[in-house]
């Protein structure tokens, strides 16, 4: 072979193998190669969508208020993700159209993926779970309603050593192999929900990710330690989880996107640590924030009195920051998650009226609240009514009717506070 050849030659091989070792950088394999499964739902034809920004498309479409379908797509057992798992009733058209009448308007659809997830490259979602999951938005979405999905307990992270899901920033921020091989995962997943649902319009809405933590809830002695290594592992998801949709086609380069901050804690919401991913189209995020404070009365119900002049000030100290680093910048803020809890008292009549009257205090004041720094509440249903849990449920799953007398005060109470 000619000098000059033989040099060409080696140059270019070179070269290609630059390229090779770039585009894989972080093994995450491109959107081609994706195993695309087809729509068997809504079927190919590409939704017109508004093109507005996120902000003005909440504030036309009267965006005021939502609800959670909680404990139902995102129950599980034993790794594997179910729908009727935790007690609730098959998700059914009636719940949607209740939720619609009582005056809501978006619909937050939690989902557990793991257990419908293949192995490692490709990490192929079951089609059957994609299906379930576009059925359920498409009865929200006949009901009237805007739509929320995302990856739910597949972070579950109880206690401090337990991850019950794959998505565990525990491991990821303590070793870089974990950290890439979840990473791999995490991309894999979100671009197999989102080439599935790329036609859908922009009435369905993605979200990263659930209450991402270390066991401890933002609390722990190691993020009080080493905070950082724990917020870059986040934020790096978050660009992942954004640039992974975006590549997918159809309505997602312009999709609306929700964020979350580490573990949806309000304060790290509002952390100069928390960082918005960069996206190449403007005014398409959403911000998100989960709130039950105080604990020991709004999720723990340790607590039967809430009410007082303090206690209301805190609300509105709480949300007041949201308006002056998210809403006066033209990003909606949705609280994805809040209310209090149903305490039951039966052998203590005193103790029982007083928790009932706080919570008719509590909810509609969280909603007010919201509603006067722009913020979009969207109370967390899990169905529960009876037992030693958390018992948050308002509507009958079944016929999606309030479920007692007290389910339909409190939902008036709420629609009535955006409004």
């Amino acid at each position: 072979m000619h000098k000059k050849n033989y040099l060409f030659f080696i140059c270019l091989i070179f070269i290609l193998l630059l390229t090779v070792c770039k585009s894989n950088k972080d093994n995450i394999p491109t959107v081609d190669e994706l195993v695309r499964i087809p729509d068997s739902v809504r079927g190919n034809e590409l939704e017109p969508i508004s093109g507005k920004t996120a902000f003005d498309y909440f504030r036309d479409e009267r965006i005021f208020s939502g609800w959670n379908l909680g404990n139902s797509l995102d129950s599980y057992s034993d790794g594997l993700g179910g729908e009727t798992t935790w007690g609730n009733a098959s998700i059914n058209q009636e719940i949607m159209n209740g939720v619609k009448a009582a005056g809501f308007d978006i619909i937050r659809i939690p989902v557990t993926w793991m257990g419908h997830i293949g192995n490692a490259p490709s990490h192929r979602v079951a089609a059957y779970r994609l299906k379930r999951v576009a059925e359920v938005a498409e009865m929200a979405h006949n009901a009237g309603l805007k739509v929320i999905i995302n990856i739910h307990h597949d972070g579950s992270t109880p206690s401090q050593g337990r991850d019950d899901g794959w998505l565990s920033i525990s491991k990821a921020y303590k070793n870089a192999r974990e950290n890439e091989r979840i990473t791999l995962q995490f991309a894999r997943v979100w671009e197999q929900i989102a080439v599935y649902f790329q036609n859908y319009g922009d009435w369905l809405m993605f979200e990263a990710m659930n209450e991402i933590h270390d066991g401890g809830w933002a609390y722990s002695t190691e993020f009080k330690m080493f905070p950082n290594q724990q917020l870059d592992v986040l934020n790096k998801w978050n660009q992942t989880f954004l640039d992974r949709v975006r590549l997918t086609g159809g309505n997602n380069p312009n999709r609306y996107l929700i964020i979350p901050a580490y573990c949806t804690n309000p304060q790290q919401t509002l952390a100069s640590s928390f960082v918005l991913p960069n996206d190449r189209v403007s005014g398409k995020l959403i911000v998100t924030f989960h709130y039950y404070d105080p604990h020991e009365f709004g999720i723990e119900g340790r607590r039967t009195a809430w009410g007082t002049p303090a206690d209301r000030q805190k609300v509105d100290s709480d949300f007041a920051p949201f308006k002056a680093r998210f809403i006066d910048n033209n990003i909606p803020v949705i609280i994805g998650e809040c209310g209090a809890v149903l305490q039951l008292y039966p052998n203590d009549a005193a103790r029982q009226a007083q928790a009932r009257q706080s919570r008719f205090d509590y909810i509609p004041h969280v909603f007010a609240t919201a509603k006067k720094y722009g913020l979009v509440p969207i109370y967390w249903d899990n169905g529960s009514i009876r037992g030693n849990g958390e018992k948050f449920g308002l509507f009958d799953r079944r016929t999606g009717q309030p479920n007692s007398a007290d389910s339909t005060t409190l939902i008036t109470m709420m629609i009535n506070a955006v409004r």
